[in-house]
């Protein structure tokens, strides 16, 4: 008959231990402050793929707290919510990583492609002075030299997003620039060409 009064003491502690379950205050907010920490690491432009996975990682512990909050007190369990909470951490610590990474990969291409850019207008330059010039053609070539200025003025541009680490910027502008670059020089081979079949 002694033993009932133990088993009800520790069925009492047991309940207890389960109503005092509290929020893990400290892990969901050190993982909220890793996310916020990558979002001001730029991991939206240079680690987009790793900010998606600590997006999804804190929609799920943000899901799990509120599935919490919505149960009777005694049978709330903040277990998976600690689990969660420092899978969402190291996710969002990741992105942060990458991010850091991905910008320096980026500085390293956007300034390539501008050097690049530099060179094709030069290249530009020099196809369009030896264009033929015929009826017609006149117009054609005064719009391929107008673009070729509107590259060249662009560039100081995409110098100063490189400068202020706007790198993403930088390499989209470069690689338009590069296209128009291009088509320009091959337009004017294919008319050279043209010409010389004549």
């Amino acid at each position: 008959m002694k033993r009932i009064p133990v088993l009800l003491a520790l069925a009492g502690v047991a309940l207890l231990s389960v109503a005092c379950a509290k929020e893990p205050t400290e892990a969901v907010n050190a993982a909220k402050s890793s996310l916020a920490a990558a979002k001001t690491a730029e991991a939206a432009d240079y680690a987009p793929d790793a900010l998606a996975a600590a997006d999804t990682a804190a929609a799920a512990l943000d899901a799990e707290l509120k599935a919490q909050s919505e149960k009777f007190a005694l049978t709330r369990s903040y277990t998976k919510a600690s689990e969660l909470a420092a899978q969402a951490k190291t996710a969002a610590d990741k992105a942060a990583a990458e991010a850091v990474t991905g910008k320096e990969q980026m500085k390293t291409e956007a300034t390539t492609l501008v050097a690049g850019v530099r060179s094709s207008v030069e290249a530009a330059k020099a196809a369009l002075a030896k264009a033929p010039k015929g009826k017609g053609s006149a117009a054609d070539i005064e719009a391929m030299k107008s673009d070729v200025a509107g590259v060249e003025a662009g560039l100081a541009d995409m110098d100063a997003a490189i400068a202020s680490g706007r790198y993403k910027d930088a390499k989209v502008k470069a690689e338009a620039a590069k296209a128009t670059l291009d088509k320009i020089v091959a337009d004017v081979q294919a008319a050279i060409a043209a010409k010389k079949g004549k």
